[in-house]
């Protein structure tokens, strides 16, 4: 094994500590634009890092998982605000008690509450993600107290997903920013949140509401995970009825997912980026729907994914051809095919490279056998790490040479991302704790 990558390792790890605060972690340094809490980013950080803790433990990084995870509870919505995105059961997107003047003097400036705290609950894929992250904690600490504090939070998030989450009631999960919303938000809500990321090759948005191809994979498997914990878990009728009506929702999900998104060509198939208002197909080919082998449901010493067995090596074959993959850099967000691939530095999601959907993949992967392919995609995307010494954000590739991203207005990648520093650390320490090369 490399020490390179020994080192490596810790110098991630003490990254991983530099975002501490009182209540969790930051998605970036607390300098860098998103120095504050993010649901996602907090959810799938931690999910990182409890997979790291099944190589090697660190009970520091499993109460700084737990502290997050509660604060996030406590931020979890309420009510109806219209403004804000908040609905009950929600769990936040963005916080901000300071230094929010960027989002507040634009034409339309985000709502602000009266306490002066900015909540932001603009995210279709928050609350599924932050159910699987407490499902995962008590999994693995098996905390009883914990699970009896979060339980309530767990159940108005899954009461959230099928009242809210679901706004048409077909099983898929659509979002929109409403028409009569007086203040700013997202437009798009999905994990790749630039409006660039969704537009046509004339510009133009969609039609909402709109369904995204990797929502629906994380929503599957939150279902799936507290359906059969209430199954399992609990005696009484009314709970027993809870679980079954879940693994119901989950698998007339999985039925409806695997009937519009499917792409085929040239006999091969392949998954829409999203669905439009009128359910027609957004047909862009991200890397996106490898995020639904991450969001896999393990049943003894298999896995099972959202997306139809059938197809699955399809769709991985499809992310490893050379519009998609680079050997010395990793798995691009969108092909370079597509009409509205972007090759230059402010590309935030149209080309970009991001450690943590690299890493998210590659455990996908993982979860299904593709050992070849996750080794490549492991060299693929340490490359660029080594090169940049940092758990960087996103960074962009072009001929050979690798560039972080920075649009027009001076916006860069942040040096110190959570989610890309958890990625990366649980790479590492699956490689230099275990047999495995690279």
């Amino acid at each position: 094994m490399s020490q390179n990558l020994l080192v490596l390792k810790d110098k991630i790890y003490k990254f991983i500590r530099e975002l501490e605060t009182p209540d969790g972690f930051n998605a970036s340094g607390k300098e860098e634009v998103y120095g504050c809490i993010f649901g996602r980013d907090s959810f799938i950080t931690i999910l990182k890092i409890l997979k790291s803790l099944n190589i090697k433990d660190d009970p520091y990084l499993l109460s700084l998982c737990k502290k997050s995870l509660l604060t996030h509870i406590g931020l979890q919505g309420k009510e109806i605000n219209i403004e804000s995105g908040e609905q009950p059961g929600k769990f936040i997107h963005e916080y901000r008690i300071d230094k929010y003047e960027r989002l507040t003097k634009n034409t339309k400036p985000w709502y602000v509450y009266p306490d002066k705290i900015l909540r932001n609950y603009d995210s279709i894929d928050a609350t599924p993600l932050g159910l699987i992250a407490i499902y995962k904690y008590y999994e693995k600490t098996k905390d009883n107290n914990f699970l009896l504090k979060t339980l309530p939070a767990v159940e108005k998030g899954l009461e959230w997903i099928v009242n809210f989450g679901d706004m048409d009631d077909d099983y898929l999960l659509e979002y929109e920013l409403p028409k009569n919303r007086k203040h700013g938000g997202l437009p798009v809500q999905s994990w790749a949140d630039s409006v660039e990321s969704l537009r046509n090759a004339e510009g133009n948005l969609p039609q909402y509401p709109i369904s995204a191809v990797e929502v629906q994979g994380i929503a599957w498997l939150a279902l799936k995970l507290w359906g059969n914990f209430f199954l399992e878990y609990y005696k009484g009728k009314e709970t027993k009825e809870a679980g079954h009506a879940l693994i119901k929702f989950a698998n007339n999900l999985k039925k409806r997912f695997n009937e519009a998104f499917l792409i085929k060509n040239n006999n091969k198939y392949y998954l829409a980026q999203a669905l439009d208002g009128d359910k027609n197909q957004i047909s862009t080919i991200t890397s996106h729907p490898l995020l639904c082998l991450w969001a896999a449901y393990k049943n003894g010493n298999s896995y099972e994914s959202i997306i139809d067995e059938k197809i699955l090596k399809d769709v991985v074959n499809r992310t490893f051809e050379a519009d998609i993959f680079l050997p010395h850099a990793g798995i691009r967000t969108m092909s370079s095919l597509s009409p509205t691939f972007n090759p230059y530095e402010h590309s935030y999601h149209n080309g970009s490279f991001w450690p943590m959907l690299n890493g998210l993949i590659l455990e996908g992967l993982e979860n299904f056998g593709f050992k070849d392919k996750a080794k490549k995609l492991t060299e693929a995307m340490l490359a660029p790490i080594q090169h940049f010494g940092t758990p960087i954000e996103l960074y962009i590739e072009k001929d050979g040479t690798y560039f972080p991203f920075k649009d027009p207005m001076g916006q860069v990648s942040c040096m110190n991302q959570a989610w890309s520093a958890a990625a990366i650390y649980e790479v590492l320490v699956n490689l230099t704790t275990t047999s495995n090369t690279i």
